[in-house]
C-alpha cells in the first residue's frame, strides 16, 4: 500500500468518551489517534495502516505532539 508523507489531523468524536479524539491521517488513511482517557491520560493508538511504515523519532514525536496540542486545546 503506497502511503502519502502529506500529513493532517481531523477530530473524530465518540459519544462514549468525554474527551475528542483526534486522528493522525495520510490522505484518507488513518494512522494512529491521540486524546485524552477520562482519567486526563494521553493516549496513543496505532492504526493497522502505520504497520511498515517508518518514521525517523523526531518526526513521530512532532506529530504526536501536535495531536497532544489539538486534543488539549480540545479539553
Amino acid at each position: 500500500m503506497s502511503i502519502s508523507t502529506r500529513y493532517r489531523w481531523r477530530k473524530a468524536t465518540d459519544i462514549n468518551r468525554e474527551f475528542a479524539i483526534f486522528e493522525l491521517l495520510a490522505g484518507e488513511e488513518v494512522l494512529l489517534d491521540v486524546g485524552f482517557s477520562e482519567k486526563g491520560v494521553l493516549e496513543v493508538s496505532f492504526n493497522e495502516t502505520i504497520v511498515g511504515l517508518v518514521f525517523d523519532w523526531p518526526r513521530l514525536q512532532e506529530l504526536i505532539e501536535e495531536g497532544r496540542k489539538l486534543a488539549d486545546l480540545d479539553r
